[in-house]
């Protein structure tokens, strides 16, 4: 059981430690308490702050995590300017039992010539401009950082807490083209900061995000093999297309990733791979599915990706949404009817159609695939990721779903709170056309058998949303298709 003692004073709280970006205050803000935990037997509520665990200062959720993860914690409490102390003895694995307010982000200090961010139309909303850089972010997310903002007390953070792994935007290895591509004057290095991280344990997931002409061909190789001489502290490379909207005014003139540029950059990944298996025995450095769909392409099989490190990040995310659709295609048998209208992006529509035929292969199923053009971002966006609203809208409109068809969206398409980037709503599109429209998910056979036996529950984050940040991360290139 956990031993608790209190006391009170009324001072007001320490001044120590940096306050987080959103809060003018120092400390960790309560958000939540639950029922029968450890908060709420020591009468803690929402909106005290955690200022300090053992004299600590408390910044964030990492710190909290780190610092009450002992046998005897102190933890100090500020409420409304009374300090409260705790004296606990608890198992090292015990939680608190509440949550936390969302903490705010380090801002990005670079200015990628390939930006996502700064390729967006005016009037959305704030979140969608907002560029992190958050070594923190990485950590509990598996956001891509580039380390240009870490000052020595973040460095030494990482390693004191042990937050691993990293995953770490290189673009290029070169200091000077990677400088060039992160917009800043001055050389940049990376293989420092990363031999810094890894020599003290900490793992480095990386990402090229590729830009034709400027860190492909010579230097993407140079960047892959000194990234290799570092394995397997340096797990992985995975490389992403860069993403050029239509809003494209006063940025630098850089050239797209054609179906060309997709075949020379597979058949160079595919020809680093077969040089680096036999000595690392891993495949190491993957090109993302967006490179196999622009060059028509058929995806890598499963052991091609090594357990699936960097699917977040589109990279095998096709590869594992096929295999989990035949593994589950068997359920349908004997399911009750269902009228399907499956949406997707246009890349998604190289893929999406034989599956539709699959499904209307099942007596029970009929099953049509809706491809929308991005005329949001423009003809150049394809993924499924960064539709908006509008557009899927218009597609709807010329596919003319009936009112017993189910609209199912990309799973992707809408950010935790079930928005899409124009800030309309799946249910907007259900008043407008008087339809079921849903979210799917990512198993799409389950995702029918549910629908059709009427039990299908689309995903909390969808519904009631779960974290403020829009993809937080995939912007350096463009998120899964």
């Amino acid at each position: 059981m956990d031993k608790v003692s209190q006391s009170h004073t009324d001072t007001t709280p320490r001044k120590e430690g940096l306050p987080l970006l959103d809060h003018a205050e120092p400390g960790l803000p309560i958000k939540t308490i639950y029922e029968n935990g450890l908060a709420e037997s020591l009468g803690l509520r929402p909106g005290d702050r955690i200022q300090a665990i053992g004299g600590e200062p408390i910044r964030d959720p990492i710190d909290f995590r780190f610092h009450f993860s002992e046998h005897t914690v102190e933890l100090d409490v500020d409420r409304n300017g009374e300090r409260l102390l705790f004296e606990i003895e608890k198992d090292p694995e015990d939680d608190l039992g509440a949550d936390f307010e969302e903490m705010g982000i380090l801002k990005c200090d670079n200015k990628c010539v390939f930006c996502f961010l700064h390729q967006m139309p005016k009037g959305l909303r704030k979140t969608l401009y907002y560029q992190d850089d958050d070594f923190r972010l990485s950590f509990l997310h598996g956001a891509y950082v580039t380390l240009t903002n870490l000052d020595p007390g973040e460095f030494d953070r990482i390693i004191e807490q042990r937050l691993t792994p990293m995953y770490v935007s290189v673009h290029a290895t070169d200091p000077v083209v990677r400088g060039q591509l992160l917009g800043r004057p001055d050389p940049v290095e990376i293989l420092g900061p990363i031999d810094r991280l890894t020599a003290a344990g900490i793992e480095c997931h990386t990402q090229i995000v590729l830009c034709p002409g400027l860190n492909d061909g010579h230097q993407l190789k140079k960047s892959v093999f000194e990234l290799a001489e570092r394995h397997p502290k340096v797990a992985s490379v995975g490389v992403v297309p860069l993403g050029l909207t239509r809003y494209r005014k006063n940025l630098p003139n850089l050239s797209p990733v054609t179906d060309e540029v997709a075949n020379k950059t597979i058949d160079d990944i595919l020809h680093y791979q077969n040089t680096l298996y036999p000595r690392l025995g891993s495949n190491f450095v993957y090109a993302a599915d967006e490179f196999y769909l622009l060059a028509g392409r058929e995806m890598p099989q499963k052991t091609g990706y090594d357990g699936f490190p960097l699917v977040e990040n589109g990279v095998g995310m096709v590869r594992r949404f096929l295999d989990d659709f035949n593994a589950s295609f068997d359920t349908l048998q004997g399911i009750p009817d269902v009228k399907l209208c499956l949406v997707t992006g246009v890349l998604g529509g190289h893929f999406l159609p034989d599956l539709a035929e699959r499904l209307n292969s099942q007596p029970h199923i009929e099953a049509r695939c809706v491809v929308v053009q991005n005329a949001f971002l423009g003809p150049r966006i394809t993924v499924s990721g960064l539709l908006a609203g509008e557009d899927i809208g218009k597609a709807l409109q010329q596919a003319n779903p009936k009112g017993d068809e189910v609209v199912v969206l990309p799973p992707n398409c809408v950010n935790h709170e079930g928005v899409f980037l124009d800030d309309l709503r799946p249910h907007d599109l259900e008043l407008l056309f008087g339809i079921r429209v849903v979210v799917g998910t990512y198993d799409l056979a389950d995702c029918v058998k549910a629908l059709a036996e009427g039990h299908f529950r689309e995903s909390a984050d969808a519904l009631h949303g779960s974290h403020p940040y829009i993809a937080s991360g995939q912007f350096d290139g463009v998120p899964g298709v």
